[in-house]
């Protein structure tokens, strides 16, 4: 018996087909009730108010030209049920008339009783029995013969699901079936229709439910032309995925239609040839999609067998609610090759030889293999070579050209190469392979690698926590270096090191070292000034390589480099500040660093950097010109630093200057002036260029009138303005005027020239 879940699943799938309902390009499906009207007679269209509407019918309608068909659905089982007792009645009016009138084509329209079923179809019709069996029972669930106690809310459940999967069953076979559609009481075919004419068409209950449990909505198609069927275009976007041998999933897109039959014809062999075969109908029964797939609702997949592999071609067509069947227009070509790869080969013996008797020079490998079964489509074999140094993830394939498929041995250069594995690899037509297992080559090498490049050394001096606690044990040297380009088979490096280059070297390192770096510590308290090291690689045919050439590595100290002074110095406005340090001769002194900053605490800026190799000709002594930008308000400081190869530096005292800068700075200020007779007022104006410092400002302006003897202070204008009136003349007197730029710091600019304007009598 089937269970609930999967009850649920076919119902609710079988249900999804009424999308078909509507669909159709010559039918117009309506939702929206529309005003209640009063009357009831028997051949008058009945409305209910739209908020009392608990299920509905749905209706749609096809024309031919010569009749028009109708199709409907209810809501449900028991909406249908109610339908089928009470029957419906079917009316008609003509859309685009003059004179409304309502033409009755059917009342009280019912299905087939169980024996007009009977009498009128056979036993052996499937689908006419699924149609009698849910109209009347038969084959059907009774209401105590639940796998449930009977009266439990879990046997309701699974009688209404048993009621909505007959239901679902009935509709499907109503669209398979114009004939059973009619006498299921949910088609009718209008044959009075006149060509070229319109129409609405209500299906409506005969008897409506008056305790308002059922209160329908009438199924209404309207604007209905009776014109000649046009075929629909039926376009679903169809896919194909291989499942196993032979067998691959026909998938597709659709919204249409609930159940489709599918077809399939051979375009060629598996040898390319064509063959284009006739049509073959491939589904027994008309298919249904019940599988929820991650693609979504609307996809539908059908899984297929060939016969052999090929090309084939298939379409679908799918069944519409008027018992059509519209195929779709674009067929898929689906390519089933052959993917069942051949037997595996097994190694039997690798050889390996010196054809020059040169162990140094070409290496050849006879590989032997042998293959119980030779299949018909069987291509050859390739030989393959594995060594991760050499090749990284991949196999190599040794052989240019596929070996034929009755060879059993083959000669492999395999100069250059290392120690590593081989496989066997057949291959059939259709480039399916299978491969023996892997078996070890033993390549021998005699030629020792390059001594290593590029050897470098950093050193990695104590931490000063360490020195300050007095835990001063080790400093660290960083050894790096690059293995010979040529040399890809190296297995490990050694490191050896001295104290002298007329000293024997010693091995440093006691396990073999993988990477191309060491880390060696040094010990800062030997009284030995420099360390030498040199590295050598061995492959991993044993053979030891050259050493590389020694590089020196001076040791790191604690004790710290001589303290910098200052020498002499001197300082001017227009200069700057010149200084000169000197530092200390240590035999490691390595750098120093010169410092400016506004205050003792900083911050600091770096205005240079001095190698002490480059002071040994200049006695050792850092000069410095610095002239930076003016300021009025604070000193600059500055100090120097050396380093040496102890974790430790020295800084010098620092020493401080002003730097005001001038207290005039020469500007070119353009003054001009006139007096305006109109306004009665001398008018100034003037122009400068840029400033030479930063800093607030203001202008000046001086006078010189009829009484004084000298220019005086007039008053100050701000930066922004650069124009001035003066009121003061009276007829016949003349002016001096003049501007400057004054710094509220105290700085000043060169005056304007001087401007004469004199007022008419």
């Amino acid at each position: 018996m089937v269970s609930n879940k999967n009850i649920l699943i076919m119902a609710a799938m079988l249900l999804s087909g009424s999308v078909a309902w509507g669909q159709s390009a010559d039918s117009t499906f309506i939702d929206e009730p529309v005003l209640p009207m009063e009357t009831v007679k028997a051949d008058t269209i009945i409305y209910q108010e739209p908020s009392l509407i608990t299920t509905k019918i749905s209706a749609m309608a096809r024309s031919y030209g010569d009749s028009i068909a109708l199709r409907w659905v209810a809501e449900d089982y028991v909406s249908w049920k109610w339908l089928c007792l009470t029957g419906v009645n079917v009316l008609r009016t003509e859309t685009d008339a003059a004179d409304f009138a309502i033409d009755t084509l059917a009342y009280a329209l019912k299905p087939l009783t169980e024996e007009q079923f009977r009498a009128k179809y056979a036993q052996t019709d499937s689908n006419a029995l699924v149609a009698q069996g849910v109209l009347y029972g038969e084959g059907r669930l009774g209401a105590n013969q639940t796998e449930n106690q009977p009266g439990t809310i879990e046997a309701s459940m699974e009688y209404n699901n048993e009621q909505d999967m007959s239901f679902a069953f009935a509709m499907l076979v109503a669209e398979w079936r114009p004939d059973l559609a009619r006498d299921m009481a949910v088609g009718f075919l209008d044959r009075t229709a006149q060509p070229g004419k319109t129409y609405d068409y209500y299906i409506q209950p005969t008897k409506w439910e008056t305790d308002g449990r059922l209160i329908f909505e009438p199924g209404v198609v309207e604007r209905v032309l009776n014109k000649p069927y046009e075929p629909i275009v039926f376009h679903p976007r169809m896919v194909d995925s291989i499942s196993s041998p032979r067998r691959h999933v026909l998938g597709w897109w659709d919204d249409k239609y609930s159940t489709y039959e599918i077809f399939r014809r051979v375009v060629s062999d598996a040898d390319g040839n064509q063959v284009n075969g006739d049509w073959e109908h491939i589904n027994q029964k008309p298919y249904l999609s019940v599988i929820n797939l991650p693609e979504g609702d609307n996809y539908k997949a059908f899984g297929d067998s060939v016969p052999s592999f090929g090309v084939y071609e298939y379409f679908v067509a799918g069944h519409d609610a008027f018992g059509g069947l519209v195929p779709s227009v674009d067929p898929i070509k689906v390519n089933v090759y052959d993917n069942e790869p051949p037997t595996a080969p097994q190694l039997k013996a690798i050889v390996i030889g010196y054809p020059d008797d040169d162990i140094r020079g070409r290496t050849e490998a006879h590989i032997i293999w042998e293959k119980d079964t030779l299949e018909k489509d069987l291509q050859g074999y390739i030989v393959r070579y594995y060594n991760a140094r050499i090749s990284g993830e991949n196999w190599i394939e040794l052989n240019d050209e596929m070996i034929p498929p009755t060879d059993t041995m083959y000669v492999a250069d395999v100069t250059g190469l290392r120690t590593g594995m081989i496989q066997i690899a057949a291959y059939d037509k259709s480039g399916n392979e299978s491969t023996s297992l892997s078996q070890l080559i033993e390549i021998h090498d005699f030629k020792a690698p390059a001594a290593p490049d590029s050897l470098s050394a950093q050193v990695i001096k104590p931490e000063l926590n360490a020195i300050i606690n007095k835990d001063i044990k080790y400093a660290y040297v960083i050894l790096r270096w690059r293995p010979n380009p040529e040399d890809d088979d190296i297995m490990h490096y050694d490191v050896a090191f001295a104290n002298d280059t007329t000293h024997a070297f010693q091995r440093l390192n006691e396990e073999s070292i993988m990477e191309t770096w060491y880390i060696d510590s040094l010990a800062v308290d030997v009284n030995q000034k420099y360390i030498y090291y040199k590295v050598r690689a061995t492959d991993y045919s044993t053979n030891e390589g050259d050493w590389s050439p020694w590089i020196q590595v001076k040791r790191p100290h604690i004790t710290p480099p001589t303290q910098p002074h200052l020498e002499r110095s001197s300082h001017n406005d227009k200069d700057g500040m010149h200084m000169e340090w000197i530092v200390g001769t240590d035999a490691d002194m390595d750098y120093h660093l010169a410092y400016r900053g506004l205050s003792e605490d900083g911050p600091w800026e770096l205005i240079g950097r001095y190698d002490h190799d480059s002071l040994t000709t200049k006695n050792y002594t850092i000069v410095i010109d610095d002239n930076p930008p003016y300021d009025r308000e604070r000193r600059y400081y500055y100090y120097v630093e050396s380093f040496n190869s102890s974790p430790f530096s020295e800084k010098s005292l620092a020493v401080s200057w002003f730097h005001p800068g001038p207290k005039v700075y020469e500007m070119n200020i353009e003054l001009a002036g006139a007096y305006d007779e109109r306004t009665k007022q001398t008018k100034l104006a003037w122009t400068t260029g840029k400033l030479p410092v930063d800093g607030p400002y203001y202008y000046c302006i001086a006078r010189k009138g009829p009484k004084d003897d000298k220019l005086e202070f007039l008053l100050s204008v701000a930066p922004d303005e650069q124009e001035f009136t003066d009121r003061l003349l009276e007829p016949g007197e003349e002016a001096q005027y003049q501007v400057m730029i004054q710094w509220r710091d105290g700085r000043q600019s060169t005056p304007s020239n001087v401007v004469t304007v004199r007022r008419a009598r």
